[in-house]
């Protein structure tokens, strides 16, 4: 299997300045099957049955003004009963969607599996397109347009994709996971990147939004070297935690799977001292039923991820001046400036 970096995967890439002081955030949503996360492959058994505690989640994020993005896989667009229910949403307008390609539920298949498979960069010649452009014609059958919003599945993006992007009319990625690798399974090794959204393309402009996920700590600018390096290594992954535990570079996610709330609001406050005003909240559908991934195994796991949930909401809103926005409004937030 051929590794991949995602040096080189994006033309014509200029900055994104903010427009505006204000921070703004927009919430984006994982809504696919649940699986085997050890072992994504075209076998794995699968259930879309998460996606009908979507009410539940509405109704948490609602009481904020928050509007989620769906970013909806093949095998959630072939539910009819989570097809409605989105559609209920969106004419009342209360979220939008988008796509997110997992190319092992995604036909057409060439009978290659494994977790390497997962990631589109290691299809084969023509296969991403093939699969991409099913997704794009089952997504405009069920809504009556096409989908302009696109996350790859486990982040995996492939030297070609920015190109069916910008061929299919996307508006947005938002694929990239800073300080983040798998290639050791063969994927993107994003660990080079941090949470900066930037303009891309050659004849339309489009907007990468990353997982917004950065290293911190007191070990300041040294800290995303230091968890870099400590982390090459298995036989290092333990001081990889300590360096983590003393809080001396530390990787969150704005998501409440796995960050706790103090951990989430750390990492709110180091991006805006770094002039960051634009932020993407994410998790995973399957994170709305106890048992359908790692994060939330039991009842228990499920409220404290919505505590989580509406206590980073909570804190945006009344405590650190953030406003909310729709996924498909943070590209009017940014300015485009030449690299330089």
């Amino acid at each position: 299997m051929q590794q991949y970096t995602a040096d080189g995967m994006f033309s014509r890439v200029r900055p994104a300045r903010p427009d505006r002081n204000q921070p703004t955030c927009a919430l984006a949503v994982d809504a696919e099957e649940d699986f085997d996360w050890d072992h994504p492959v075209a076998s794995t058994e699968h259930s879309t049955g998460c996606m009908q505690r979507i009410d539940d989640l509405q109704r948490a994020v609602g009481v904020h003004g928050v509007r989620p993005t769906y970013l909806l896989t093949y095998p959630v667009l072939q539910d009819e009963a989570a097809v409605r229910l989105l559609a209920r949403h969106i004419a009342d307008g209360q979220c939008e969607l988008g796509v997110q390609l997992h190319p092992w539920v995604t036909p057409p298949f060439d009978g290659h599996e494994g977790p390497g498979a997962s990631y589109s960069g290691n299809l084969a010649a023509g296969l991403e397109a093939r699969k991409l452009a099913c997704l794009i014609a089952l997504f405009q059958s069920r809504f009556g347009h096409a989908p302009r919003i696109y996350r790859a599945g486990r982040y995996g993006l492939s030297p070609e994709t920015a190109a069916l992007l910008e061929h299919h009319g996307f508006d947005i990625d938002t694929s990239i996971a800073p300080r983040t690798s798998s290639a050791e399974e063969g994927g993107p090794d994003y660990t080079a990147y941090d949470y900066e959204p930037f303009w891309f393309g050659e004849d339309r402009r489009m907007l990468e939004l990353p997982l917004c996920r950065s290293v911190v700590g007191w070990g300041g600018a040294l800290a995303p070297a230091a968890y870099r390096r400590l982390g090459d290594a298995p036989a290092r992954l333990r001081l990889q935690g300590l360096v983590t535990k003393t809080r001396f570079a530390e990787r969150i996610t704005l998501s409440p799977e796995g960050n706790d709330l103090a951990a989430m609001l750390r990492l709110l406050r180091h991006l805006r001292s770094r002039g960051q005003t634009v932020f993407v909240l994410s998790f995973h559908s399957s994170s709305l039923a106890p048992g359908r991934n790692p994060y939330v195994r039991t009842q228990a796991d499920l409220d404290e991820f919505y505590r989580r949930l509406e206590g980073v909401l909570e804190a945006m809103s009344s405590r650190l001046g953030f406003r909310f926005a729709s996924l498909a409004e943070l590209p009017g937030l940014l300015q485009e400036a030449e690299a330089g």
